[in-house]
């Protein structure tokens, strides 16, 4: 899988306004799953393992990060290869493949993750937070590494789903291309902008969750996720919503 840069912003304008008049791809059942189960991630410990409002805020920004990496990661480029070693199949490779991506996703979204979850840290910073026991706490350990693996075998299905087993060595542009570039280009803008607009919703439910207590803790946590799954599943019914964001997106 390579990671690609979006263009300039007059390109990204008119990719972004051609994908509100495309058909919506529908993700199959195993691409909606994984993601769904990344989205409830975040709920096992709340719920379950007596975790704090604080972790839980981290684990979603973490989540609502690795979904903005996916974007990227998946956004193909002109460049990128059509043709690959048909060793890259066997489930040995497949599975080292998912392992480095998850390390690199756990790592970048680290870092994208933090002014995400700026509520979640202010709140700590006031209420006295123990940081190296929240971060270093199994349960936290898991869901980080859990949710790293989940989103890298989201991208490296996406990578395969694109790509043709071919003659053995690097990959290369030997295929045909698969599907429509520009189409799939207009769609990840689409999607970056929606991404986008979920964490703005994100920064919504942090300050109800920090400035409502107990009573928002057992609906809002539920719902949200209930949303980011929604997102996955109905894209088609989504972009109907924000249509006229979506056309103007980093124009």
């Amino acid at each position: 899988m390579v990671t690609r840069r979006y263009g300039n912003a007059a390109e990204l304008g008119d990719e972004a306004a051609a994908a509100a008049t495309m058909p919506v791809r529908r993700m199959s059942a195993a691409q909606i799953a994984l993601d769904a189960i990344r989205h409830l991630m975040p709920l096992a410990p709340f719920y379950f393992l007596h975790g704090g409002i604080t972790g839980y805020l981290l684990l979603t920004a973490f989540d609502l990060a690795l979904g903005l990496m996916l974007i990227v990661g998946t956004t193909r480029d002109r460049l990128d290869p059509t043709s690959v070693d048909p060793r890259s199949r066997l489930p040995m490779a497949r599975l080292a493949a998912i392992l480095v991506i998850a390390v690199f996703f756990a790592i970048v979204s680290a870092i994208v993750a933090l002014p995400i979850s700026a509520p979640a840290i202010i709140f700590g910073l006031a209420t006295g937070v123990d940081w190296r026991a929240l971060l270093s706490s199994l349960p936290f350990v898991i869901s980080v590494a859990s949710m790293s693996l989940l989103a890298a075998a989201r991208g490296q299905f996406a990578f395969e789903a694109y790509t043709t087993p071919g003659e053995k060595g690097p990959p290369s542009q030997a295929a045909p291309v698969i599907g429509n570039l520009e189409q799939d280009r207009g769609r990840s803008l689409a999607a970056y902008a929606a991404q986008v607009t979920l964490i703005a919703t994100f920064a919504l439910l942090s300050f109800l969750l920090l400035h409502f207590g107990r009573a928002g803790f057992q609906a809002l946590p539920v719902l949200y996720a209930a949303l980011l799954v929604f997102y996955d599943a109905r894209p088609d019914i989504a972009q109907r919503i924000f249509p006229a964001m979506w056309r103007t997106v980093r124009r």
